[in-house]
C-alpha cells in the first residue's frame, strides 16, 4: 500500500511539471555549442529597416533572428542573406550567419535555417525553430546553435504577416522607381522620393524575399540625404 501511495506521488509530481512547461510561456531556447542555453528575455518587433526580428537573451548571450517577415515558412541562413542569426556573447563578441570564415581555420561556411511554424493572430505571438553556424568578423571565431525553439514570442500588433502579395509589392516598387528616376538629386522632393523608394524596396524584401541580396543592395547603394 505504502509502495502504491508512492507511485502515486511520483506520477502526480511529473503530471504537475508538465502542466508547468506547458503554460511557461513564452519560450526560447536550444543548444550552443552542445550546451544548454535558455533565454529569460524575449521579443518579437519590426526594425527600422523594415525587417522582422525574434530576440532572445539569457542574460549573457543575446540571439537577434531577422527575417523578410513573420509569415510562416522557412528562411534560409548564410552569407549575403537578408535572413541573418546573429549572437552576441559576453564578451561581445557578434558572430553571424552572414560572415565568411578564415579559409586558413574553418572550410565550412556559414549556414542555418529559421522556421516559421505558427503566427497566431488572436494572441499575437510567434513559434518555429532554428538552428545556425556562425561566425565573427574575422572568421577567427565560430559558434553552432542547434535544436533551437521558440514559442509564442509577443509581436507588436501590426507585425504579423504581410497583406501585400508580392505582385501587388513588385508593382509599388517599379512605381516608386519610375519616379526615383525621373526626379533629379538637385530636385526639392528629391528626399521624399528618394525614401519613397527605398519603402518601397522594403516591402518589396518583406513580401517577396531577397535571398540573392539584390534588393539589399540597391537600398544600401541609395542616398537619400
Amino acid at each position: 500500500m505504502k509502495k502504491l501511495f508512492v507511485m502515486a506521488l511520483a506520477i502526480f509530481t511529473m503530471v504537475s511539471c508538465a502542466d508547468d512547461i506547458e503554460f511557461n510561456t513564452p519560450a526560447m531556447q536550444g543548444k550552443k555549442d552542445g550546451s544548454i542555453w535558455k533565454a529569460v528575455l524575449y521579443s518579437g518587433y519590426i526594425n527600422e529597416n523594415g525587417k522582422a526580428i525574434i530576440s532572445g537573451s539569457n542574460n549573457y548571450d543575446v540571439i537577434n533572428l531577422q527575417v523578410s517577415s513573420f509569415s510562416v515558412g522557412t528562411y534560409l541562413l548564410g552569407e549575403n542573406n537578408i535572413n541573418e542569426a546573429i549572437l552576441i556573447d559576453a564578451n561581445n563578441q557578434e558572430y553571424s550567419t552572414n560572415n565568411l570564415p578564415d579559409l586558413e581555420a574553418e572550410l565550412y561556411p556559414p549556414d542555418g535555417i529559421i522556421e516559421i511554424t505558427d503566427y497566431n493572430q488572436e494572441r499575437n505571438t510567434i513559434s518555429g525553430k532554428f538552428w545556425f553556424n556562425a561566425y565573427s568578423a574575422s572568421g577567427s571565431k565560430t559558434v553552432n546553435f542547434s535544436q533551437g525553439v521558440f514559442y509564442e514570442i509577443p509581436v507588436p500588433i501590426n507585425s504579423g504577416p504581410v497583406l501585400m502579395s508580392c505582385d501587388e509589392a513588385v508593382a509599388a516598387r517599379n512605381a516608386a522607381e519610375a519616379i526615383f528616376n525621373a526626379t533629379a538629386t538637385t530636385d526639392s522632393t528629391y528626399q521624399a522620393v528618394c525614401n519613397d523608394y527605398k519603402s518601397a524596396l522594403v516591402d518589396q524584401q518583406i513580401a517577396c524575399g531577397d535571398d540573392t541580396g539584390t534588393l539589399q543592395a540597391i537600398i544600401d547603394g541609395l542616398t537619400c540625404d
